[in-house]
């Protein structure tokens, strides 16, 4: 029988197929979010799933799963820091992550699946970005990310902790801000795009559903890693001319697509850690064109 599960950020857009992966799979789950009730009505889960409405941020939050039965945490929960507040931002993820901890000491749960990003690297000189590339001059989003992953492995109570490092999450209602989107965006409404590196063998995108059946097979595993901090990408295939190209083909359009001197290099993804824990990419060409025909019939 799988280990329950506790997963944090469970109303986010990831956090819907998240829960839906964990339903299929029979798991039983504690999911937590301001409006948990909500989110597994809309979805139409199983009873396996239980909501649990709290906010993740609050001070001093306490609460624990109702049992003396073994858990794992998938945690998603985090602040995307878009205010322009960074100091606010930072404390809001502070406190949520403290308040993960907590829940671990108040239930002996050791384990944890930390969804984390890959603007933790920075600004590295291009090429691809692995489990061992140092961090240069993160935003403070990916700061953020960065110290949260710090701070979940070096708490005495958590055993194990695997921070897979996400790129660009594709799916519906994939959130606005998100680069491929805005993209999509321009696209669907004809308008011309200016963009950089044609010549880049772009692999920065997953779909959200992959993402979350590799995040219910790490959390089904018996043992996880001590510390394992992975970055996930699609394969790597056509460059961004072409893939750019491709969704104006998918998508109908008629923009005109430009290209710009680069500010800085392009980085890619090397997934070969992920690998090791059951990882599987998918074609990049492929997860472009899900993600188009979804954005066609959302539009």
């Amino acid at each position: 029988m799988a280990t329950p599960v506790i997963l944090t950020g469970a109303g986010s857009f990831l956090g819907g197929y998240v829960l839906k992966a964990l339903d299929a799979e029979g798991i039983d789950t504690f999911a937590l979010s301001r409006q948990a009730a909500a989110t597994c009505a809309r979805h139409a889960l199983s009873t396996r799933i239980k909501p649990v409405d709290l906010d993740l941020s609050a001070p001093g939050l306490e609460w624990s799963p109702p049992s003396d039965s073994p858990h794992t945490i998938i945690h998603l929960a985090f602040d995307r820091m878009t205010s322009g507040d960074g100091a606010h931002g930072a404390e809001i993820n502070s406190r949520i992550t403290q308040n993960v901890l907590a829940i671990c000491r108040a239930s002996n749960i050791s384990s944890i699946v930390n969804a984390s990003s890959t603007s933790v690297y920075g600004k590295p000189d291009g090429g691809l970005v692995s489990a061992e590339t140092a961090p240069v001059s993160p935003s403070e989003y990916g700061a953020a990310k960065l110290l949260a992953e710090q701070l979940l492995v070096d708490a005495p109570q958590v055993a194990s902790v695997i921070s897979v490092r996400l790129p660009a999450i594709l799916g519906r209602h994939a959130h606005p801000e998100n680069w491929l989107v805005r993209v999509a965006q321009r696209l669907m409404q004809n308008q011309d795009l200016t963009y950089s590196s044609p010549g880049f063998k772009f692999n920065n995108a997953v779909l959200a559903s992959d993402v979350a059946k590799f995040f219910v097979e790490l959390a089904a595993m018996n043992d996880l890693p001590t510390d394992v901090r992975a970055p996930i990408g699609s394969t790597a295939g056509p460059c961004l001319a072409e893939i750019l190209r491709q969704m104006r083909s998918d998508l109908n359009s008629r923009s005109g697509l430009k290209v710009s001197p680069a500010s800085q290099s392009p980085f890619g993804i090397d997934n070969s850690a992920a690998e090791k824990w059951g990882y599987r990419p998918h074609d990049i060409l492929e997860t472009i064109r899900q993600f188009t025909r979804d954005f066609a019939q959302d539009a």
